[in-house]
């Protein structure tokens, strides 16, 4: 009898729990399953894991751990986060859109191919429209269709560094997929495209109120009920704009934040920039040690060192003109950081936040939730994570899957 297989569903979430099971096999059979992806940048990426069938003759990757393969114990989603790229290299898994994630799964005993299938593992719920906007700023919209609740709350998405809408585009489609109108911003890329600044230096604040405006004032959005998220640099951003807009944010989340204003960044050889403009002016910033340069590869690696260098050695003056001046908010804020952190000190800073608001008395709900084991990026859960150094990949997939679920508690919770 040939082996059936029992995978997934009509709608497959990548936040979900993947639904693979094998059937009809020989009780105590030997059976490896791999799973391969390609990231947008052509790479393939795999994992596998060798199973036993059970006195059933099945195996159920929720309830059977691999005898051997990319992970260990007991997890449904293993294959998906375990993936690793073809070669010796680690790499990140280049996803910039929220096109459908394709996995194929391959199954086989004694190295002969019993069968595969290949499952899409969907960032947005069937019901979601999605808009593309190019005026009067760029990002991508994802609205659920009207509920029946009354108007939806909102989430502005503001991706890091990496520039684009990476992160912020497939952010803004899970929290569609689950009841939120979110709106993804590019706010500059590095290729210049869509017309975009391709240096985050000097961005006008004015760009992140510009689209929350716009955001509070499409159809079927209760403009009372808005909140932003963002990631590194975009939580930088996210805890500005919170700062300095407070009348149009209800509540804020901060992947890896940070508490000050740092230079803004550039690949091209040029003077000393703020990050951002606020009311035409660049806002007071740490400057990184070295004088004015382009990055070099060696820099880009010691990020942290950077950062700290750049708070450690800057005067009191400079550190307070160029903090965040968060106790301006007026929303619950909610700071999520790893421990290995080596783009710059994130946990440090979320708690120089925290400490900062209890002296002054914030009256709003702040939380820092701390993954001892994670790293700078706690990504969109179940992707293949990233390996950074000093961080175990099944770790920051705990982390990327907790973190989630506890964003969407928050924003549940605060913008209900």
């Amino acid at each position: 009898m040939e082996p059936v297989w029992s995978i997934g569903r009509a709608l497959n979430r990548i936040d979900g729990a993947l639904e693979l099971a094998i059937r009809h096999l020989t009780p105590g059979q030997k059976i490896t399953l791999e799973a391969t992806a390609q990231d947008d940048l052509g790479q393939v990426w795999r994992s596998f894991g060798m199973y036993r069938a059970d006195d059933q003759g099945t195996v159920d990757t929720a309830g059977t751990a691999p005898e051997e393969g990319t992970y260990g114990g007991i997890d449904a989603n293993g294959l998906l986060w375990s993936m690793r790229p073809d070669g010796s290299v680690p790499g990140y898994f280049m996803k910039s859109s929220s096109a459908p994630h394709a996995v194929t799964f391959r199954l086989s005993t004694d190295g002969v191919l019993l069968g595969e299938r290949t499952v899409d593992l969907h960032f947005a719920s069937g019901d979601v429209r999605i808009s593309e906007i190019t005026k009067p700023f760029v990002g991508k919209y994802f609205c659920p269709e009207a509920s029946e609740r009354g108007p939806l709350p909102a989430v502005l998405v503001l991706g890091g560094s990496a520039g684009g809408m990476l992160w912020s585009e497939q952010m803004a489609a899970l929290l569609s997929a689950n009841g939120f109108a979110a709106l993804a911003l590019a706010y500059f890329d590095w290729q210049g495209r869509s017309g975009l600044p391709n240096q985050l230096a000097e961005v006008p604040l004015e760009v992140v109120d510009r689209a929350m405006r716009w955001l509070q004032a499409q159809p079927g959005i209760d403009a009372a009920r808005t909140g932003v998220i963002g990631l590194s640099k975009g939580s930088e951003l996210a805890l500005l704009y919170a700062s300095l807009y407070p009348q149009a944010i209800r509540a804020v989340v901060g992947y890896s934040p940070a508490s000050h204003v740092f230079e803004g960044i550039s690949m091209a050889p040029a003077g000393r920039r703020s990050s951002w403009t606020y009311e035409g002016r660049p806002l007071p910033y740490l400057p990184y040690p070295g004088g004015p340069k382009s990055w070099t590869p060696a820099e880009l690696a010691q990020l942290r060192k950077l950062h700290e260098q750049a708070l450690n050695t800057s005067t009191d003056e400079e550190l307070e003109a160029a903090r965040i001046p968060v106790e301006a908010m007026r929303a619950p804020a909610l700071l999520i950081t790893g421990a290995h952190d080596e783009t710059w000190p994130a946990a440090e800073m979320a708690e120089g936040v925290l400490q900062r608001l209890k002296k002054r008395g914030y009256r709003w709900e702040v939380r820092h939730e701390h993954f001892p084991e994670a790293g700078h990026l706690i990504d969109i859960p179940n992707l293949p994570v990233t390996a950074e150094h000093g961080v175990p990949a099944k770790a920051a997939a705990a982390a990327a899957r907790e973190a989630w679920q506890t964003v969407l508690s928050f924003f549940h919770k605060n913008l209900a």
